[in-house]
């Protein structure tokens, strides 16, 4: 990291607490981003000009860690994500969001942000980076056991209680949102299924996709049409590194080709490695369109059966109807150690059964096959969830959430490789655990 240009701030970088990075923020890292963003909002604009004739909700969510100062008396953190918008061209933007107070505890500002959007009837546009944070944020409104809407019905005009109510009765959100015209989250990687599921419930608006910022800079900005999204040429300086370990530039990437990131920006991070693969799928004006894949670095190695998510995702999806949604659980707490698949499913299959399956589909990698003929690696086994994907993506965004991960910063993943994560979400679903014979 080198600059010579102060930081305005230092911002966190996302994941656990213990690992995380002081990124700075300097006043020409800001410019970059806005750049990116202006780019973005207006192709956006061009795409769906309803979205300006209401108001917003922009996913912002309460710091997990308060704002600190380093030891140079720079602010760690920022107090709020508007910050990123102060002195650009689209600083303006503000003034048309619905802003949910973020003074209070986590479970204070999910209800504060769920009543804001169930009040408002001219709400145009959502933007949030996970479809699992949107899911987790809506879960009560469909929870009819529980009664837990009785509080928010409470607190609305009749006009929006009954549009509520229609809502919860039809199981889409076209009434109580007449106006929403466009919502736009992560659509790529882990990410595909839970986007697919969310959208059934907002039929009336269009489903635009983000391109990949990071806390570290941005890697492509949704712009045009076609699959995924140009790289970000204008702001930061773009590497690859491919399978073969070369770094290339981004004019030799090739399609249908698979490389990690390496960024160069104006926060003084030089061939940063950001840990983000990503897949050359088209073109726009000579600039490669990418589709992010997952994280390089997400893999579990517990005794050297080394599974990472892009193989567990390939796996998933042999067993796994595409309908369901599914993901892979690392359970270290016991001796042997094993994997415990956490499934959401409407068929009628039995646990064993579809335990066998992955399990047989898993031992094709030969590290893992190794573990388990060794009798290091106990056998999978499978824990069923009703609900859909919307009960899945809760369950995940609960269980970061209580390992420190902020709200807005949840990514879906198809291997739950951070251990805290996966011992809280091993604990909250322990009930759905289906005998091993």
């Amino acid at each position: 990291m080198l600059t010579t240009r102060p930081p305005l701030f230092f911002e966190r970088s996302s994941g656990n607490s213990a690992l995380q990075k002081l990124i700075p923020y300097t006043p020409e890292f800001l410019a970059q981003l806005q750049g990116s963003l202006t780019v973005w909002l207006a192709d956006m604009y061009r795409q769906v000009p309803e979205i300006s004739h209401g108001s917003g909700y922009w996913s912002m969510s309460p710091p997990l860690q308060q704002p600190a100062v380093s030891a140079n008396g720079i602010p760690v953190g920022s107090v709020i994500d508007l910050q990123y918008l102060q002195g650009s061209a689209i600083a303006g933007l503000a003034g048309t969001l619905l802003i949910p107070d973020l003074a209070h505890d986590v479970v204070h500002w999910r209800r504060q942000t769920l009543l804001a959007l169930v009040a408002d009837a001219d709400l145009s546009f959502i933007s949030v980076w996970s479809p699992t944070f949107l899911t987790s944020l809506l879960q009560p409104l469909f929870d009819t056991e529980r009664q837990t809407c009785a509080w928010l019905e409470a607190m609305l005009p009749a006009s929006r209680k009954l549009a509520l109510r229609h809502a919860r009765a039809q199981g889409v959100f076209t009434e109580l949102w007449p106006r929403l015209a466009a919502v736009s989250c992560w659509m790529d990687g882990p990410s595909h299924g839970y986007a697919v599921q969310l959208a059934a419930l907002f039929p009336q608006a269009r489903w635009l996709p983000k391109g990949l910022f990071a806390t570290e800079g941005v890697v492509s900005v949704p712009f045009g049409e076609g699959q995924g999204c140009p790289l970000a040429i204008g702001s930061h300086y773009l590497e690859f590194v491919g399978d073969d370990g070369l770094p290339r530039g981004a004019r030799s990437l090739r399609m249908g080709e698979t490389a990690q990131v390496l960024l160069t920006t104006g926060a003084g991070l030089y061939r940063y490695v950001l840990g983000d693969r990503v897949r050359m799928v088209g073109n726009h004006a000579g600039t490669p369109r990418v589709a992010f894949v997952g994280r390089s670095a997400s893999a579990c190695d517990l005794v050297g059966e080394k599974l990472d998510e892009q193989l567990v995702e390939g796996v998933l999806a042999q067993c796994i109807d595409s309908a369901d949604s599914a993901c892979l659980i690392p359970d270290s707490r016991n001796t042997p150690p094993h994997y415990v698949a956490l499934v959401s499913t409407s068929a009628v299959t039995p646990g064993q059964v579809l335990a066998n399956s992955i399990e047989t589909v898993l031992q094709g990698s030969f590290h893992y096959a190794h573990a388990r003929t060794l009798g290091q690696l106990g056998p999978l086994r499978v824990r069923f969830v009703s609900g859909g994907a919307q009960t899945l993506a809760a369950l995940l965004q609960r269980a970061a959430e209580a390992t420190g991960v902020r709200a807005g910063d949840v990514k879906p993943r198809a291997l739950i490789s951070r251990l805290d994560t996966a011992n809280a979400l091993l604990a909250i679903t322990e009930e759905f655990e289906c005998p091993h014979l």
